[in-house]
């Protein structure tokens, strides 16, 4: 004899399929859920890492920004320091310039000729002195050109004596050569004394 069964079977099927697809969407809302949370946990923990990793470009950038102003600043104490250096050897090497040019007069100064005045300012001299013809006063001017120590040598002007020597002879009972000189001016500038080797060798080349 056969069974029948009169009960809602297909219920229960229906039913349980409805479970296992409520549980399937829970599983799966879950799963989304967690990868929803892990990848925000990964992108966010790069962005702590990219703000740090910012941060730190910006302390060492700060840092060496310290530095630079610190080297700038060592710098121009440097220059300053190199600077100075550097006036205090020129006023050295200035200060036996002009003992070194009256001695190089000396030197140059023909016989019919004496000085009467010797003025410098800055690199420019100007000789006063009496001399017996302006002749004498281009061998003074051809022997200062041939120095190391005197350039763009010029005669600025020659005043001859025209007083008559019987004149003279009434204020001096034995009247010098000298009285009857004439005055001059000369003027010049200060010549390359820092190489006076190769100021003579172009010199000897002419």
């Amino acid at each position: 004899m056969s069974k029948i069964n009169l009960l809602p079977w297909r219920d229960d099927v229906r039913e349980q399929k409805r479970k296992a697809f409520i549980l399937v969407s829970v599983l799966m809302v879950c799963v989304g859920l967690s990868l929803v949370a892990v990848t925000w946990f990964f992108l966010n923990q790069q962005r702590v890492d990219q703000e740090q990793a910012n941060q730190l470009i910006l302390a060492k950038n700060q840092q060496i920004d310290e530095q630079l102003k610190s080297l700038n600043g060592l710098q121009e104490q440097r220059q300053a320091i190199v600077d100075r250096m550097g006036l205090i050897q020129n006023l050295q090497a200035q200060r036996p310039v002009a003992v070194r040019l009256v001695d190089e007069l000396v030197r140059v100064i023909p016989t019919q000729v004496y000085l009467t005045r010797f003025s410098r300012t800055g690199e420019s001299l100007v000789i006063e002195g009496k001399a017996e013809s302006p002749n004498t006063v281009a061998e003074l001017i051809r022997n200062m050109d041939n120095s190391v120590w005197f350039r763009n040598v010029f005669m600025s002007s020659f005043i001859a004596n025209d007083k008559d020597m019987a004149a003279n002879q009434q204020v001096s009972i034995l009247p010098r050569a000298e009285e009857k000189y004439g005055s001059f001016v000369v003027t010049a500038n200060i010549g390359s004394i820092a190489q006076p080797t190769s100021a003579n060798a172009s010199k000897g080349g002419k």
